[in-house]
């Protein structure tokens, strides 16, 4: 399984801007005045490592995060000293996990209504 992503850069008085490219075209990207455009292609790793670095004590509501899209942490999540906790998932579930991971920088999840960090990562 492969992803396309077209990604624009744009700068405007020092401040830089990203954006997905979409287009009615399927994959189609239209680069103008002050923009570049570059396509890259990620594969979608059939294992991802996921770690749990902290607790994590927040203001942000459970309810506000995306929810966990694999199984549960304490079914895969062992000690990693000399903090946190880290395990593997392999298979769809860690496709599924890796592309929802793509849309989720801060790695804070909805875990059962829990807020947990949760850092996904592909493994080779």
């Amino acid at each position: 399984m492969r992803i396309r992503r077209a990604v624009a850069g744009v700068a405007v008085a020092g401040l830089a801007l990203a954006a997905v490219g979409c287009g009615s075209g399927g994959n189609e990207a239209i680069e103008g005045t002050g923009t570049s455009v570059a396509e890259t292609t990620e594969p979608v790793p059939d294992r991802v490592s996921v770690c749990r670095p902290a607790l994590v004590d927040t203001p942000i509501s459970a309810d506000e995060l995306p929810v966990w899209p694999g199984p549960d942490p304490s079914e895969f999540l062992e000690p990693n000293p000399p903090s946190g906790e880290c395990g593997e998932i392999g298979g769809e579930q860690a496709s599924a996990v890796y592309l929802a991971a793509l849309d989720n920088p801060d790695a804070l999840w909805n875990v059962d209504g829990i807020v947990r960090w949760l850092v996904v990562d592909p493994l080779q």
